[in-house]
C-alpha cells in the first residue's frame, strides 16, 4: 500500500509540473494607452550617478502605472551593455552623451546628471501635458522558442510617420565587478531596434551579433526578430509611433507588451491530467483490493 501511495502521488505531480511548464501562452498583446509617456534613459555601467537614483526610478516606474515606459539605452564602446541604440537616438534629438544620465521623454531632453523623485514626477506631468493629440496604438506579440513577431494590425501609418520596435531585455545580471559603478542588476535594457516608415520599408535597424529579422506582409507593420539562442520571456517590446524627422515631441504614441515574468503570459494548469490521474489510480486501487 506504501508502494501505492507513493505512485498515486507521483501521479498527480507530474501531469501539474509538466502543464506548468509548457503551457505558458505564446500570444500577447496591450491596448496601449495614449497618455503614455515614453522615457528614455541614456545610461552606462560605469555611472556611480546612475546607479545611486537606479532604486528610485524602478520605484517611480512602479507607482506610475502606464503613465510612463522606461527604455534604459547604454553607449557603445567600454560599456557591456552597449549599443548604437543610444547613439542613434540621442542622434535624432540632435544631442551626443555628454552627461549621464540623459533623459529624453516623448522625444524632448527634459534632464541630464543627477534626478529625484520630484523631478522626475515634475517632468512626467510635463510631458503629459505637452502631447499633441490623442493618440493610441495597440501591439501584439507571438513568440516562439527562438522568434518574436511584433505586430500593430490596426496602425496605419501616415505621411513622414514610422513605427520602431525596441526589444528590451527586462533585468540583466553582469558578473560581480563587470560595472564599475557597483550596479551588477540592470533593467529595461535596449538590445535589438528596428522602424519602419510609411511605405513599409526599413528607416533603420540595430541588432545584436547573430539576430536577424524579417518583415511580414500584412495590413499593419509586422515583424518577425530572429535568433539562434532566445528566451523570449526574458523581454518586453515597446512600440512607438513618431515623427520621421524627430525632434521634440517626436513621440506620437507608445506601448508596452511584456513577455517577461510580470507579464500576462501565465502558466497555466490544466485539471484534466489531474483527473486522469486520480480515474488511472482508482481503477488500479481497485485491481489491488479485488485481487485479495
Amino acid at each position: 500500500m506504501r508502494l501505492l501511495a507513493v505512485l498515486f502521488v507521483f501521479a498527480i505531480i507530474l501531469p501539474i509540473s509538466t502543464m506548468a511548464q509548457t503551457s505558458k501562452e505564446t500570444s500577447f498583446s496591450s491596448n496601449g494607452s495614449a497618455a503614455t509617456v515614453l522615457i528614455e534613459e541614456h545610461t552606462a555601467t560605469y555611472c556611480t550617478t546612475c546607479a545611486e537614483i537606479d532604486p528610485m526610478l524602478l520605484q517611480f516606474l512602479e507607482d506610475n502605472g502606464n503613465r510612463a515606459i522606461r527604455i534604459a539605452m547604454h553607449p557603445p564602446g567600454e560599456d557591456p551593455l552597449g549599443s548604437e541604440i543610444s547613439s542613434h537616438r540621442l542622434a535624432l534629438h540632435g544631442e551626443e552623451l555628454a552627461v549621464t544620465p540623459t533623459f529624453v521623454m516623448d522625444g524632448r531632453v527634459v534632464s541630464q546628471g543627477s534626478v529625484d523623485r520630484i523631478d522626475m514626477q515634475m517632468n512626467l506631468r510635463s510631458s503629459e501635458i505637452a502631447k499633441e493629440g490623442v493618440i493610441s496604438i495597440e501591439g501584439e506579440v507571438d513568440v516562439s522558442q527562438n522568434s518574436i513577431h511584433v505586430s500593430s494590425p490596426k496602425l496605419v501609418l501616415g505621411i513622414e510617420e514610422h513605427l520602431t520596435i525596441f526589444i528590451v531585455e527586462r533585468e540583466v545580471s553582469l558578473e560581480p565587478g563587470t560595472a564599475s559603478n557597483g550596479l551588477d542588476k540592470n533593467h529595461d535594457v535596449a538590445r535589438a531596434m528596428l522602424s519602419l516608415d510609411d511605405e513599409g520599408n526599413i528607416s533603420s535597424e540595430i541588432l545584436p551579433a547573430g539576430w536577424d529579422f524579417l518583415v511580414h506582409d500584412a495590413e499593419g507593420p509586422s515583424v518577425e526578430f530572429f535568433a539562434d539562442e532566445m528566451n523570449p520571456y526574458s523581454f518586453d517590446v515597446v512600440i512607438v509611433l513618431e515623427k520621421s524627422e524627430g525632434g521634440d515631441g517626436s513621440v506620437l504614441s507608445s506601448t508596452l507588451v511584456a513577455l517577461s515574468d510580470r507579464s500576462e503570459g501565465r502558466q497555466n494548469i490544466s485539471t484534466l491530467p489531474v483527473i486522469a490521474a486520480l480515474a488511472s489510480m482508482s481503477i488500479a486501487l481497485f485491481i489491488v483490493q479485488s485481487r485479495r
